[in-house]
């Protein structure tokens, strides 16, 4: 099962998937830094973690900001802590961990329950957890969410051809991952 150990790992991996300072035009999410979004950042209200520059809001200077200890502790509190680590394995743990990040926490947990083939209602409860430990193989169903993963993106596509631009580099964070699997 995960520990904060674990989440250090996962950290390390994650931000190897993330990049510096962007402002990608298209990008909804804004000005990103070490993969956290202005408008993410914007959306939490925290500004204890968000106002970085200490000036009374969070912009795009916060973001300019941004390092890696910071990011950290953002994606600990309003990632890793969202779900219940401590019951889920490690792998599977690290998988759900990078969806939430890039996709959101809901999503997450629903891409967990699919693989578990389980109704995807988004929250990690008793079921999913019972589930869980119904599992063989911790590395066979975290390689089962990268998979659906891929057809999550596709589908995101389909949806927004807008988003077009994104399906590579998407691909290779999902192939980054499958990679990591055994580091975790």
């Amino acid at each position: 099962m995960a520990t904060d150990f674990d989440f250090i790992k996962a950290l390390d991996l994650l931000l190897a998937s993330e990049g510096g300072f962007n402002n990608i035009p298209k990008d909804k999410g804004g000005p990103t830094n070490c993969g956290i979004s202005l408008k993410f950042l914007q959306d939490t209200g925290d500004y204890d973690l968000g106002d970085l520059d200490g000036d009374g809001d969070i912009d795009i200077q916060d973001i300019r900001l941004m390092d890696k200890k910071t990011a950290g502790r953002i994606y600990k509190k309003y990632f890793w802590d969202y779900f219940p680590m401590a019951e889920i394995p490690a792998q599977v743990a690290y998988v759900v961990f990078d969806v939430a990040v890039n996709s959101g926490q809901r999503t997450a947990a629903k891409l967990l329950q699919k693989a578990l083939g389980i109704k995807a209602d988004g929250v990690i409860g008793p079921k999913t957890i019972h589930a869980l430990k119904c599992v063989d193989s911790a590395f066979y169903l975290a390689d089962k969410m990268c998979q659906l993963r891929k057809t999550q993106y596709v589908l995101y596509v389909q949806h927004d051809a807008s988003l077009q631009q994104f399906l590579d580099g998407w691909f290779n964070r999902v192939d980054h991952v499958r990679r990591n699997l055994f580091e975790v």
